[in-house]
């Protein structure tokens, strides 16, 4: 009980202070909001910085992704386009081998182009 009647006097008293000392409980205030601005200027800055380092991981994922992306397509390209030379030199082996064969397919291919685009 002994506590609370001294903090009821202290409290007493910061208000006969303050009351009988208005200059003073101005710049207590002003003092506060300076430290209430300071605060919101570091936590402000630290925002910052973190949302430029997550900005900058995201941009370097970005650019590893679209790296591997533009590796692999030019490996599906190579790809394909030696899968062509295989076919295209398959074919003229064929053809070399069997002239008259290939002659007749494409003779029989127009004659069925031929009618198709007819109708």
């Amino acid at each position: 009980m002994a506590a609370v009647s001294m903090t009821g006097k202290a409290g007493e008293k910061m208000q006969e202070e303050a009351i009988g000392n208005p200059d003073a409980n101005l710049q207590d205030v002003q003092a506060e909001l300076d430290n209430l601005r300071r605060d919101i200027a570091a936590l402000t800055q630290a925002i910052t910085s973190l949302g430029s380092a997550k900005l900058q991981d995201a941009g370097a994922r970005a650019t590893e992704m679209g790296a591997e992306m533009a590796g692999a397509s030019a490996a599906a390209y190579q790809s394909a386009r030696d899968g062509l030379r295989s076919a295209e030199q398959d074919l003229e082996t064929r053809i070399r081998n069997n002239p008259l064969q290939a002659v007749g397919i494409a003779v029989g291919i127009g004659f069925l182009a031929a009618l198709l685009t007819r109708r």
